[in-house]
């Protein structure tokens, strides 16, 4: 739609009343037998709803269409926009009520226009001026509520804004609609027994009957444009977001609750947006799965609880790295690590490894905690195997060659945040965590790649080519521990 397509829309809304009251005329000139009164019927018609009206209405619209076309900023015609409804059915109250009250009271004052007619009896007057000026009333609310919900999607998808001021109530439009639709065809009714008998009242009952069957349609169509297009529109963005579509937005189309409803839609959904952005940048920061507790904690305690349980533990090291360090400067360091991680990272993932550590060269990994995992020893001597295939494969600066060492033992660890108020680090601890470091370093003594613990074998179970390296020291634990080579499958 164009700005001045949009704006057109306003002033055809506002010539309902005027259409109507044409084609009452055309009915009455019919049943007179006088079609030559039908031009001056409208004339008159013209005076009160095309002129008066039409200005009236072309005033009240007036800032709106000067924000359309960029003249005034939108804080300045916002509450208008959100009344323009209310505004508008004041209009048309305005002008349409002296109009009725001419058409009704015409046949006693002498202005037949040329037709014959009856006299309508005082009650029939009264219930058949306040029925008929209601409808007009009724049905302009509608039709410009119904044209204010296009009116506020267009501004939304062109200027990104929408109401926030909420005045007004569903409850009073639903019962203003109910009342009116299931009392009107009464009240004329009520009007022609107390004025009529015999054949007269048995024509104007079928005459307004009639009429009532007629504006009824009339009245519920636009009823249900004006308001099922905004729930429908919220249960719309509401399925998007349920199939994980954060990036929906709605109009927000009225200033009533459904209006207040659909504003707190887009706040809702702005805040899973940024909770999804969060989570996911946060997850790359600490592991996924630690951010995912901390988010999801309901007590908002900012950590993860403290949980004990199995694991298999995995450290990393780049061979010569502090030599290569030395000779290279930071900027190449830094791509050299990142092509390194981004070649070993994605394969800890995949296997369902969580890295809790990046320091330098050296990759701390776990699995089964946090991220709880069945056969995690196995997965854990799986990825180290990818992982040396990934290295391989990878493609460094300078062409240059990197291995990396890895050292993998499973046992009892606990997970655990700590830190100070302003500052907090998830970690595991234990002495499982303490040999698998130890065993990673012992790959210089033993001249290997990967080393695992016996726990590690035996957890793991068969599948793998390993080779028992025999019983060694590890620094900061009591015992020994049996260590042994893994290899690539033949």
């Amino acid at each position: 739609m164009s700005a001045r397509s949009i704006v057109n829309r306003y002033y055809l809304a506002m010539g309902a009343p005027f259409a109507i009251d044409l084609a009452t005329a055309a009915v009455y000139v019919a049943i007179n037998g006088r079609p030559g009164a039908l031009l001056p019927i409208a004339s008159v018609s013209a005076s009160f709803l095309i002129l008066g009206l039409g200005i009236a209405a072309w005033q009240l619209f007036r800032p709106i269409r000067r924000y359309i076309a960029g003249e005034l900023p939108y804080s300045e015609v916002e509450a208008r926009l959100a009344n323009l409804p209310r505004a508008s059915a004041i209009l048309v109250a305005c002008f349409d009520a002296p109009l009725m009250a001419l058409h009704v009271l015409s046949a006693r004052i002498g202005i037949t226009f040329g037709a014959t007619l009856e006299l309508q009896g005082w009650i029939d007057t009264v219930t058949s001026f306040v029925v008929v000026t209601a409808f007009n009333v009724v049905l302009a609310y509608f039709i410009v509520s119904a044209y204010l919900d296009r009116l506020c999607e267009y501004l939304f998808e062109t200027r990104g804004v929408n109401i926030s001021t909420f005045h007004g109530a569903f409850r009073r439009k639903i019962a203003v609609a109910v009342l009116f639709v299931s009392f009107a065809a009464m009240t004329l009714l009520a009007g022609d027994i107390a004025s009529y008998s015999g054949n007269r009242l048995l024509r104007e009952a079928t005459v307004d009957v009639a009429a009532s069957v007629i504006g009824a349609i009339i009245i519920y169509y636009w009823i249900s444009q004006a308001l099922t297009r905004p729930i429908a529109r919220l249960d719309y963005g509401m399925r998007h977001v349920a199939e994980g579509d954060f990036a929906v937005r709605l109009p927000v189309t009225s200033d009533d609750e459904i209006g207040r409803a659909t504003g707190g839609f887009n706040l809702m959904v702005e805040g899973l947006a940024e909770r999804k952005y969060l989570r996911d940048t946060f997850g790359k920061y600490v592991s996924e799965s630690v951010a995912a507790a901390i988010l999801n904690d309901r007590e908002r305690r900012g950590r993860v609880a403290d949980m004990l349980a199995e694991a298999t533990l995995m450290f990393t090291d780049i061979e010569g790295f502090t030599a290569l360090s030395e000779t290279l400067s930071p900027h190449e360091v830094a791509r050299i690590l990142n092509v390194y991680y981004a070649a070993i990272v994605p394969v800890i993932q995949r296997h369902g490894g969580v890295v809790n550590n990046c320091i330098g060269d050296g990759l701390f990994a776990s699995f089964n905690l946090p991220l709880p995992q069945e056969n995690h020893a196995a997965a854990a001597l799986l990825a180290a195997l990818e992982a040396q295939e990934a290295l391989a494969q990878a493609t460094f600066p300078a062409g240059m060659s990197i291995r990396t060492r890895i050292g993998i033992n499973t046992g009892p660890v606990i997970g655990v945040t700590i830190g100070t108020a302003d500052w907090l680090s998830y970690t595991l601890l234990g002495d499982a965590v303490n040999i698998a470091s130890r065993v990673e370093q012992l790959n210089k003594q033993f001249h290997t790649s990967i080393l695992a613990t016996e726990s590690t074998i035996s957890a793991a179970g068969d599948g793998f080519r390993s080779a028992c390296l025999g019983k060694t020291d590890v620094r900061g634990h009591r015992g020994e521990v049996v260590v042994y080579r893994i290899d690539p499958p033949a």
